[in-house]
Order: C-alpha cells, then sequence, then structure tokens
C-alpha cells in the first residue's frame, strides 16, 4: 500500500508539472455532425464480449459503424485507439467519458494521481477540512458505487497552490492525459444531475457545515459550470456533453438552466426499458424538453434497454427516437449493456443499404399524434409511426408508395410487402420505406450487419 502510495504521489509531481503548463493553440476537430437518419450511437463504457474489450480491433470495428460514441477505458492507449475508431470512420463524433464528482479506488496511472491530489489538498475552512474528499457532517467520506468514493468539486475547498480548486485541476488532467488531440470531439460528464446524487445515505457536507443543503446543490451546479470554463480554455471549440435529469425539475418546461447553460448534448440513459411501462408521452416530453436544454449541434444520445430480440420493443424504442433528432442506441439487459453494438435490420435496411437510408427529415418532431392516436414522422425516403402504449391495437391506411422493409430478423412484420393497411400492437412501431425513391436508397452495404443473439 505505501509503495503503491509513493508510486502515486511521484506520478502526481511529474503529472503537476504538466498541469500548470497552458496550452498555446489546439487543433480543431473535424468534427461532422450526420444530417441524415438514422443517427446511431453508444455509450461504450462498460464490460464488453469482445476479450480485450476497447483493445480489440474487432470491438472498434464495431464502434466505427456508429455516428456518435462515448468511451472510455484507463488505458494509456486509449487515445491511440480512438484515431483508430476515426481511420476506419472518419465522420464518428468520439467524446471521451469523464466523471468529476467521484473516482475510484483502483491502483493505475489515471486513478492513483487523482486520489493523490485529493488526499494533499484542503478542505472546507472550518471543519472536513482534512482534504478534497467529500464527507458527511460527521467526517466519513461518501460512496455512491462500489468501489469509488465522491469528491468534494465545490467552490468551498481551499485552492491549491496554483489557485485551481477540483474542476479546474481535473479539466487539465484529462487535458494532458487525453484531450489536447484533436481526435476527441467532446467531453462527456457523467452525474451532471440538478441535484447530488445520494443513493439514500447521509448528504455530503461540501462547505463544512457553512451552507443549507439547498446551497450545496446550487453549488454542485456551479462547479460543473467551472469544469465547463475550463475546459473551452483548453479545447475551444469542443463538444461539452452531460448525463443529465433537469427534465424531472421542469413540470412546466420552463426551467432556467443558470450555471448548466451552454452545454451541447446529453444522455437519455434506459428511458425506455422493456419491464418498465413507462408513460410514452411523459418519454416524448422529457426527451423534447431534452432537445431544447442544449445549444447546437444538440447531440442526444437516446438509449433504450431491452431484449436483443425483442424485436417489437426495439422498433418502439427506435421509431420514438425518430420522432425527434436524437441518435439512438438499443442496450441489452445483460451484462454487456454498456459495452456492446447491437445492429438490426431498420439500421441498414438488413445491409443492403448503408445508415442514411432515410434520408433528412422532411417533417418537424410531431406535436400530437397523426391519426387513431398514432405518432407520425416523414423523412425523404421513409415513414416512422409510432403506436403509444396503452393506445390499444390499432390498424391504419397509409397512402400509396410505401412498402415495408425486407429484413432478415422478423420477416413477420419486415417482409417487403406494400404498404397498405397496418396494424400496430400496443405500444409498437414501423418504419417504412418510400417504394418510388427504392433506388436511391438501395445499393452496396456500406455498414457490415452484425447478427443479434
Amino acid at each position: 500500500m505505501l509503495i503503491m502510495r509513493m508510486r502515486g504521489q511521484l506520478q502526481l509531481l511529474v503529472l503537476g508539472t504538466l498541469l500548470t503548463t497552458c496550452p498555446l493553440a489546439i487543433a480543431e476537430s473535424t468534427m461532422i455532425v450526420k444530417k441524415e437518419f438514422p443517427r446511431l450511437g453508444g455509450m461504450q463504457i462498460g464490460k464488453s464480449p469482445y476479450p480485450g474489450s476497447i483493445s480489440d480491433p474487432a470491438y472498434r470495428a464495431e464502434i466505427a459503424k456508429l455516428d456518435y460514441a462515448i468511451i472510455n477505458k484507463p488505458s494509456v492507449s486509449l487515445t491511440e485507439y480512438a484515431k483508430d475508431i476515426k481511420r476506419m470512420n472518419p465522420n464518428i463524433i468520439l467524446a471521451k467519458y469523464q466523471n468529476i464528482a467521484e473516482t475510484r479506488t483502483n491502483d493505475n496511472f489515471y486513478d492513483s494521481p487523482m486520489r493523490s491530489k485529493l488526499y494533499s489538498e484542503k478542505g472546507p475552512n472550518n471543519t472536513n477540512a482534512f482534504d478534497w474528499w467529500l464527507r458527511d457532517k460527521d467526517g466519513n467520506r461518501i460512496s455512491l458505487w462500489d468501489d469509488t468514493y465522491r469528491v468534494n468539486l465545490s467552490e468551498y475547498v481551499k485552492p491549491d497552490s496554483n489557485g485551481d480548486r477540483w474542476p479546474q485541476w481535473r479539466a487539465k488532467f484529462e487535458y494532458d492525459l487525453n484531450m489536447k488531440d484533436p481526435v476527441w470531439d467532446g467531453w462527456y460528464i457523467d452525474l451532471t444531475n440538478w441535484i447530488p446524487k445520494f443513493k439514500g445515505g447521509p448528504l455530503g457536507d461540501y462547505s463544512g457545515g457553512q451552507v443549507s443543503d439547498s446551497e450545496h446543490n446550487k453549488a454542485y451546479r456551479r462547479a460543473h459550470r467551472a469544469y465547463w470554463d475550463e475546459i473551452r480554455k483548453l479545447t475551444p471549440g469542443r463538444l461539452i456533453l452531460v448525463n443529465h435529469n433537469w427534465y424531472d425539475y421542469d413540470p412546466d418546461g420552463t426551467l432556467d438552466l443558470g450555471p448548466y447553460e451552454g452545454a451541447n448534448g446529453g444522455y437519455l440513459e434506459y428511458k425506455m426499458d422493456w419491464q418498465d411501462n413507462r408513460d410514452w408521452n411523459k418519454i416524448y416530453t422529457w426527451y423534447r424538453k431534452s432537445m431544447g436544454y442544449f445549444v447546437e449541434p444538440k447531440v442526444v444520445l437516446f438509449d433504450a434497454r431491452g431484449r436483443p430480440d425483442d424485436y417489437q420493443f426495439f422498433r418502439y424504442a427506435f421509431a420514438t427516437c425518430l420522432m425527434a433528432d436524437g441518435f439512438f442506441e438499443y442496450s441489452p439487459n445483460n451484462e454487456f449493456q454498456k459495452g456492446s453494438v447491437l445492429w438490426y435490420d431498420e439500421f441498414d435496411l438488413a445491409g443492403t443499404s448503408n445508415t442514411k437510408w432515410m434520408g433528412r427529415p422532411t417533417s418537424s418532431p410531431p406535436d400530437a399524434p397523426w391519426r387513431a392516436g398514432v405518432y407520425r414522422r416523414d423523412f425523404e425516403n421513409a415513414v416512422v409511426l409510432v403506436n403509444p402504449q396503452q393506445n390499444g391495437p390499432v390498424s391504419i391506411t397509409v397512402e400509396s408508395g410505401l412498402r415495408r422493409i425486407l429484413g432478415n430478423q422478423d420477416r413477420s412484420v419486415n417482409n417487403g410487402q406494400v404498404a397498405n393497411s397496418i396494424t400496430l400492437q400496443d405500444g409498437d412501431s414501423i418504419i417504412l420505406i418510400r417504394a418510388v425513391t427504392e433506388k436511391s436508397v438501395s445499393g452496396p452495404p456500406k455498414s457490415p450487419s452484425l447478427t443479434v443473439n
């Protein structure tokens, strides 16, 4: 333990020299935000079915099929892996996962120097002044997840010798390790909640007893904004992307974001789940609000979790995402839910086209049902229909010139036949092709199909 701690301190000393050096110039990323649909994304930060995870070239090839990916592994080669993904897909938006609200207990080049920094600085001026860890009113460190401890990221701690607190120091740390490379299009920050999470346990005492819990909540938001401000100094023009729950505090759609203004996109994590029959209208409202919170290019990742072979639920979630302009991810309900790329016929017409086949939207996100409680959105080469749960089964007639996708996974629905009368079950959807433009969307495969187990 002592040897590892000393190693961490030595590593911190080396990094400390780097962290005091501000960049003179930053090469900007060459990010291109895809205009055509579907837009596909992935939170690729967890356990992967590939033995080496992101070090496995086959896994990186799967990630490269996406339009937007968030990646993270404590590896000295992470930026090189990102470059390999970009070589395969120069237009993918790549963001690196970060979480400034807590730090893991792992001993490696990434976590050890952060822990050493937290131990070496001082907390609030009157009580809990031991270090930069977040503690409760009794002075105990707080953990939200296994193998992690929370950080006092607020302005109540004493600044270090450079005048930095955790948000500034951490941004410089991330910059020196990875983010100075232009391969990264954005910084993704987890736990950017409206108020800090404490998992039913004791509340964190950011101020050492100086202020109320409500003031702590505001300080939490200000700390994230301080991180964003430092990011903008270090890498101007890069995206700021967050995991947020702001819609939970916005019943009338008039939330004043205050310090949270200016983020470029967010993550709607498991907003549709195969076991939790949430109210579709509430989900859609959350989604629409989230698109409105962010500034351009509004990179919102809409995540659903379900059984890989539950094609009806997949279509339901995918089509819901297509009702607005987000990026879609379907996570398997297993140990690989944040470490795999599932592929479906609707993404590239069962391998006969590419992931631009739908073209651009020709109608805005709908504010109300199109017919019989069914929502509809039109694209250059497709029509998307969603029948919300609790609307009941619906049979509906569509105009001529539409046909079903000819797929491999669910031929009972995607049978390639001309569409006329469509029956949608309760909580069901369908994506139809405009047959008159069939030649414009067919062609050699551009994105290989992945078999879904």
